[in-house]
């Protein structure tokens, strides 16, 4: 019953080279001796052991024990400081109870056993390893060095209620100190042992490290592993973990028969960390049972501090087998709920990262349900980083995810906050109330990572607004599934944010914004598609950048103040209303899905907007008008289709067009199709063209529209500049144009709106008419002008200049008071109608033809200049100059007429089946012959009419007529045959050769001199004047010369 080890006596089991074993046991054990189990050499190596226990257990400070290893082993322990009331040996206190006689036998106490801390840390300096056990509980009431190097084992059986509390501090240069307990471990002071070990283990309770009061600064230093066993997990409260080494590591280790999987910790007040702390709540592999979804870690923290440099992760991993069930309302899902304000102090090159493995489960219709909650606010300072990761990886089952009700998260000094979440969740990230993320000077993001995801819904879900402030950077991005913000973003100055939607293995869901976006700092939102339902406002200080793969629609108003730039690489955008006030560009690659619509108005009040389309052989529908103050005006795509009727207009709000530099405002149209479902009108501007796009063809207006007089326009209003152009390549005119100026007095080259027209091609096709208010320009130098018949070209106050290569202008072409000039460098230019002042027809080095019916009208004059020519219409003016390097027809019903002068027609071959008719009629033949048909008429009103082949033959057949009503006919040649009638006051007829005239043939001087001067004349014909003059070397003939 009871064992004494007196002063001064002493066990000796020491032994030459291992020392040996020494048990001192009973119900009561009164310790105060030496035991000696000494080796030959290091006792860390070669001691022996030692155990010390009973239920009742009393060690002395005299003691000394050298040993390896030092078991203590009563039911109760309590270390405590020396006590006088420890003196009290007297048989009486040690065995209370009983009178000693055989019937009642003495019983010792069944309290606590009672050991002195400063006896165990004198034993600890010569004894290798103390094990002090208690069968039921062991306190530590006092503190207790280990010392360097020797080891402490605290030992507590009991699973029902027993437990080891430390409630004196345990400290050591390096020693260890192991505790294991089959029920609870509570630490509630300092545990110090530098680069020493520490390991705690409990079979069933859960461990604690708390200072419920805040007050004794609570420090756990040490590297290991602390184990809690089958109950919940851990308790935090006002500590300080300081994970030398490699660290401190917390994890739970569950007996997989009790089937005990619930995991549940509390972190409450503050929490320090320095070097490495990991707790790790990993759940065994085969674990299949619902406590799995039943625990819950919770977050009471107001701040964690973690020093420069340190390290702290908090994993739960509640897999188990990964087999799914249906999740009931109740459910804590082992998650964990971040319940108060927290500030997170994580120093320099800290880390610390959440990592959520969660249970899978079917989320049905408990939306609640969740693994992680936020419902305190978050700041992170000091320069480190906080991660929080969710994986609810599934393949077939829909899972809950992360809920946040925090107002606000902030960042600062540089400081890094990240969030991500991955697999089938039902919603990644729900945000359910008004959200500030300020990130002052560090980085927030929230991300969607691609995994085993086959049933995931929604990325992330804000129901309300989100507000980004505090000039850093920001980011919310999906891999894949929708992003939706039902409520209103605010980006504020200097700040960051990038909104990225689903983009991954070509996912192509919506990042929407339900509500109104307004940049004051700098965004970019990117992904597949973009939706914003209402405006989109960048003020004037920020940046907006939009780069999505697919689309990016705007349905409110797009107001930008700011630098915008707006790229998609696969797809369109869709617009209502644009207002540009700074620099605005929009570059597309639309297709059949993803168009580019700009449905509503676009008013740019200053600076660059462009807006390009470069997907292949698709549009950019404008179904509003655009208003452009100043600057460039762009819009380029294959095809550019006006789905109503609109205005493009230079001045915005009603304002007049300003003539500065400052002021000025360009269009350029680049496109291969002008569409034109309704009326284009482009007013104002200083410069506006309509250009072929990537050196292609160019089409303006439908192809039904061709010809239609009901076709749709395009119309320069007030345009100092209008061209159309393709160079090297085919502009073709389908639709109507037109240039209109409100000042009927403007002059070619002063005004601020000289309205002309200019259009300038390879080739060029007119379908349509073509009306401008001053100039019109065609140039084909290279290549071929056309213009379909029914169509008009008319320059109302200008000038019309038309240069090719070649021409068939079967359309007509006006200028009432200006000129008209054609030119065709090349083979051919055929001409209907032409009308103006001065007209110009030139073909110097291939055949002009006029058309038959067609009218060439020069109010002034006309000229017509070619190789060759063949007129089968009339030319009119009041003087008329045709000209031809080679041969010149004139067909039979064809007109050339002079009005008011003479009629200058000259070729190097000519016949003349037409009329020519003038004041003064010239018609020369500079080296072949020249022939007047039957069907010719030569006329001058008032003047000569002189036929000039003086190099060849000039033949008039019968039925001719030349006449000078007034004047002189002159006929000059090599040789001559007059087979007509030639009637004037005078007649000279003039050959170096032979003259013949043919019988029936009548030459008539009415009033005047007839003059024949001929080598050889044979007169078969009829030839009177009133005096008649012959110079022939040779005359004969069977007509008559009569002198009247």
């Amino acid at each position: 019953k009871k064992t004494s080890l007196e002063k001064g006596s002493t066990i000796n089991v020491s032994g030459k080279e291992k020392g040996g074993r020494a048990i001192v046991w009973g119900d009561i054990a009164l310790i105060d001796g030496n035991i000696n189990a000494q080796g030959s050499g290091d006792i860390a190596k070669t001691g022996g052991f030692v155990e010390t226990s009973g239920h009742y257990l009393s060690i002395d400070d005299n003691v000394i024990v050298k040993t390896k290893e030092w078991l203590l082993d009563p039911d109760f322990v309590e270390i405590k400081a020396p006590d006088p009331s420890r003196n009290n040996t007297d048989i009486n206190d040690e065995f209370p109870t009983g009178t000693g006689k055989p019937n009642d036998p003495k019983k010792n106490s069944e309290g606590k056993t009672i050991l002195t801390n400063k006896t165990i840390s004198q034993l600890l300096k010569s004894a290798q390893t103390v094990n002090i056990t208690a069968r039921k509980t062991l306190t530590v009431n006092s503190s207790i060095n280990i010392g360097n190097n020797s080891h402490l084992i605290l030992h507590s059986d009991d699973q029902q209620n027993g437990g080891v509390k430390i409630d004196g501090d345990i400290t050591s240069e390096g020693g260890n100190l192991t505790i294991y307990s089959g029920g609870w471990v509570d630490v509630y002071k300092n545990i110090t042992l530098n680069t020493g070990h520490l390991n705690i283990t409990t079979k069933k309770g859960d461990i604690a490290f708390e200072d419920k009061q805040g007050t004794s600064d609570l420090t756990i230093t040490g590297q290991g592993t602390i184990t809690a066993g089958n109950n919940k997990g851990f308790r935090f409260e006002n500590v300080s973990l300081n994970g030398k080494g490699k660290g401190l590591l917390f994890n739970i280790s569950r007996d997989s028969k009790i089937k005990y999987y619930q995991i549940t910790n509390h972190f409450n007040g503050s929490l320090n960390v320095s070097g490495i702390v990991n707790i790790s709540m990993i759940l065994p592999k085969n674990e299949s049972g619902y406590d799995k979804f039943k625990g819950r870690t919770y977050w009471n923290l107001t701040s964690l501090n973690v020093s420069e440099g340190g390290k702290f992760n908090l994993t739960i991993d509640s897999r188990g087998n990964s087999v799914a069930t249906y999740l009931a309302s109740n459910y804590k899902l082992n998650g964990i709920s971040f319940t108060r304000d927290t500030i997170f102090n994580v120093g320099r090159g800290a880390k610390v990262d959440f990592d959520i493995k969660a249970a899978v489960g079917v989320i049905g219709s408990h939306t609640n349900l969740n693994y992680a909650s936020f419902s305190g606010n978050v700041s992170v300072l000091g320069g480190g980083s906080v991660n929080f990761a969710l994986d609810a990886s599934s393949s077939t089952v829909q899972s809950p995810g992360v809920i946040i009700d925090s107002t606000y998260l902030n960042v600062s000094e540089n400081s890094n906050l990240t969030f991500n979440t991955q697999g089938s969740t039902k919603v990644g990230f729900l945000i359910r109330k008004d959200l500030t993320l300020n990130a002052t000077g560090g980085n927030i993001s929230f991300k969607q990572l691609a995994g085993t995801d086959g049933l995931l819904e929604k990325s992330l879900v804000a129901n309300k607004n989100i507000t980004f402030e505090g000039g850093g950077n920001i980011t919310l991005k999906a891999d894949k599934k929708p992003i939706e913000i039902k409520g209103n973003i605010t980006i504020k100055e200097r700040t960051n944010v990038t909104l990225h939607g689903a983009n991954y293995g070509g996912d192509k869901s919506a990042l929407s914004i339900a509500g109104n976006v307004t940049n004051e700092g700098n965004l970019t939102v990117t992904g597949s598609v973009i939706d914003i339902a209402k405006n989109l406002t960048v003020e004037g200080s920020a940046k907006f950048l939009a780069n999505p793969n697919f689309s990016f629609n705007v349905s409110g108003l797009f107001d930008n103040k700011g630098n915008s730039n707006i790229s998609i690489t696969r797809g369109g955008v869709h617009f209502k209303n644009i207002n540009n006030s700074k620099d605005l560009s929009i570059t597309t690659n639309s297709d059949s899905t993803y168009r580019t619509v700009i449905e509503g108005n676009i008013t740019n009040e200053k600076g660059d907007l462009n807006i390009t389309n470069n997907g292949n052989n698709t549009e950019i529908q404008i179904g509003g008008n655009i208003s452009q103050k100043e600057g460039n005006l762009t819009i380029s795509s294959d095809k550019i289709n006006i789905t109503k009727q609109i205005t493009i207009k230079k001045g915005v709000n009603g304002e007049n067009s300003d003539s500065s530099t400052k002021s000025q405002a360009n269009l350029t149209i680049k496109t291969k199709e002008l569409k034109l479902t309704q009326d284009l009108n482009i007013s104002g501007f200083n410069k506006a063209k309509i250009v072929a796009k990537d050196s292609s063809n160019l089409t303006i207006g439908n192809s039904d529209d061709s010809g239609n007089t009901s076709a749709k326009t395009v119309t320069f209003n007030n345009v100092k500049d209008s061209k159309i152009s393709a160079d090297g390549h085919k502009v073709t005119l389908n639709s109507k144009v037109k240039t209109l100026s409100d000042n009927d007095n403007n002059t070619e080259g002063g005004s601020d709106n000289n309205t002309g027209l200019t259009i300038t091609a390879k080739d060029v096709e007119v379908n349509n008419n073509i009306t401008s208010h001053k100039t019109v320009n065609v140039s084909a130098a290279n290549g071929r002008i056309t213009t379909k018949t029914g169509t008009t070209i008319n320059a109302t106050a200008g000038n019309v200049e038309i240069t090719a290569h070649t021409g068939s202008i079967q359309g007509g072409i006006e200028s009432k008071p200006g000129s008209v000039t054609i030119v065709a460098g090349g083979d051919t230019l055929a001409v209907g109608n032409i009308s103006g002042n001065a007209v110009t027809v030139t073909a110097n080095s291939g055949a002009l033809t006029t058309l038959a019916g067609s009218t060439i009208k020069g109010t002034e004059s006309v000229t017509t200049s070619s190789q060759s020519g063949n007129i089968g219409g009339m030319i009119s003016g009041g003087k008329v100059e045709v000209s031809a390097t080679k041969d010149l027809i004139t067909q039979s019903g064809s007109e050339i007429k002079a009005t008011a002068g003479e009629v200058n027609v000259t070729s190097a071959t000519g016949t003349i089946d037409g009329t020519i008719s003038g004041n003064t009629v010239n018609v020369t033949a500079n080296t072949g012959g020249l022939t007047v048909g039957d069907s010719a008429s030569i006329s001058a009103k008032s003047g000569a009419a002189t036929l000039t082949a003086t190099g060849n033959t000039l033949t008039t057949e019968a039925g001719s007529s030349i006449t000078s009503t007034k004047g002189q006919v002159n006929l000059s040649a090599k040789d001559g045959s007059i087979g007509g009638n030639i009637n004037a006051a005078n007649v000279t007829l003039n050959t170096t050769g032979a003259l013949t005239t043919v019988k029936g043939s009548s030459i008539n001087a009415n009033s005047g001199t007839l003059v024949i001067n001929a080598k050889d004349a044979e007169l078969n014909g009829e030839a009177s004047g009133d005096r008649t003059v012959v110079n022939a070397t040779n005359a004969n003939g069977s007509g008559s010369v009569i002198a009247t």
